[in-house]
């Protein structure tokens, strides 16, 4: 009566889940089902891949994607398969859940999808000195999300009415005294003046969800095409230029790395870099400039001045290209200028945003990848935790300080 019981029991449960030798194999999707697929959220604005209606496991998409090989498919069919299947390898590697991963969600939800992305980067350079793009944004990449993460400090504190209050009274006094000169300032600034005191908790909500769907923008982008080479080196690159995943000029990058020449390396390096910025993320940071009408402007503008990459050696935006306003004094016949503490241009302006990182942090991460390789490991060993914490405005307050200090200059002629 037990065994009989047992089975009964066990017969009901595969009826009731659709669990069983038949059901998983009727699971399994068809080969055409995965086939012409879109590639709908190739932007990385919205959880899973880029492809969600295809599986996030690769252990589901290989068989698929071998299959499609076998068959002759041509690659473009099979697009959106290949690059889901690559980006399945490199989340699982990173520690990531493709379908928890939410830019919509906000920062609570993915602050450890940052965590996590930046460490795998570290890693990746770690394993492979080769990959220096690799290990250039994972080395800058918590203070990247360490910004994020005081971005929402503020607007937790925007969210208080007294402090809130109190913020826009004193913003509207600067406006009122800056008003006469305010027309010769540029754009940037006079956005700050024009709406920081109007900035709302839904603003920097609006603003951390576009940043945090970039920074899943370029590992989606990127990372596949790491893990596809080291899978299988140039002929994996060239299945990814024929399904028209990527185009020549990061196939010729892919190329210059295989060569293992150093100046070639670093080539295809600033290529890849290149890439990131011109491809992966250029539209959509203008995009959170232009959102909101002033208000993208200034706060992505605010968060220029905020920046400050965790490369040793690399002076942030607002002493690499500080702003100098100027002024005449008829009466006196003389002009004074003066040099401040803000950056002279906006981090969504991809041309400005590039001659800083050509002239800067490219520069400086190469020197410190050949000339102090030690002083580059410690940097990279450090715990996750430890490299965010650091990087927090509170623990920078001192440096940030200094840093003013330094940048302004008054002269009087």
């Amino acid at each position: 009566m037990r065994r009989l019981l047992a089975t009964a029991l066990a017969v009901v449960t595969v009826l009731a889940t659709g669990v069983g030798v038949a059901g998983t194999a009727s699971a399994a999707p068809d080969l055409a089902e995965v086939l012409d697929v879109s590639r709908n959220n190739l932007d990385s604005e919205y959880g899973g891949g880029v492809a969600p209606e295809l599986s996030s496991d690769p252990e589901v998409l290989r068989p698929l994607l071998d299959r499609a090989r076998a068959a002759g498919v041509e690659p473009e069919r099979y697009a959106a398969l290949l690059h889901q299947y690559w980006l399945a390898v490199a989340v699982r590697n990173a520690g990531i859940d493709l379908n928890r991963w939410d830019p919509q969600l906000g920062l609570a939800a993915n602050e450890q999808n940052l965590k996590n992305t930046f460490a795998y980067y570290q890693k990746l350079q770690r394993e492979h000195p080769d990959f220096l793009w690799a290990g250039q944004g994972g080395l800058a990449g918590p203070s990247f999300g360490a910004g994020i993460m005081d971005v929402d400090l503020a607007r937790a504190v925007i969210g208080v009415r007294e402090l809130r209050d109190a913020l826009a009274q004193v913003t509207r006094t600067l406006d009122d005294a800056a008003a006469p000169a305010s027309a010769d300032l540029p754009e940037d600034l006079q956005a700050v003046l024009a709406v920081g005191h109007t900035i709302t908790p839904e603003d920097i909500a609006d603003f951390q969800v576009r940043v945090i769907a970039m920074s899943k923008h370029i590992f989606t982008d990127l990372l596949p095409q790491h893990e596809a080479y080291l899978a299988g080196g140039l002929d994996a690159i060239d299945e990814f230029h024929r399904a028209g995943i990527i185009d020549d000029r990061a196939v010729r990058a892919w190329r210059d790395l295989a060569t293992g020449d150093p100046e070639s390396v670093v080539r295809g390096n600033a290529e890849l870099l290149h890439r990131e910025q011109y491809q992966s993320i250029a539209d959509q940071w203008d995009a959170t400039r232009e959102a909101r009408g002033p208000v993208g402007r200034a706060l992505t503008y605010l968060s220029t001045f905020g920046a400050d990459p965790a490369i040793p050696g690399v002076a942030p935006p607002r002493e690499a290209f500080p702003l100098t306003l100027t002024a005449d004094d008829p009466a006196a016949g003389a002009q004074w200028r003066l040099q401040t503490p803000l950056p002279a241009f906006n981090w969504s302006d991809r041309d400005a945003r590039w001659e800083y990182i050509t002239t800067h942090m490219l520069p400086k991460y190469r020197a410190l990848a050949q000339d102090r390789p030690a002083e580059l490991a410690a940097a990279l060993d450090k715990p996750m935790d430890q490299q965010f914490l650091e990087q927090r405005a509170l623990m920078r307050l001192v440096p940030i300080l200094l840093s003013v200090a330094r940048t302004t200059q008054v002269q009087y002629s």
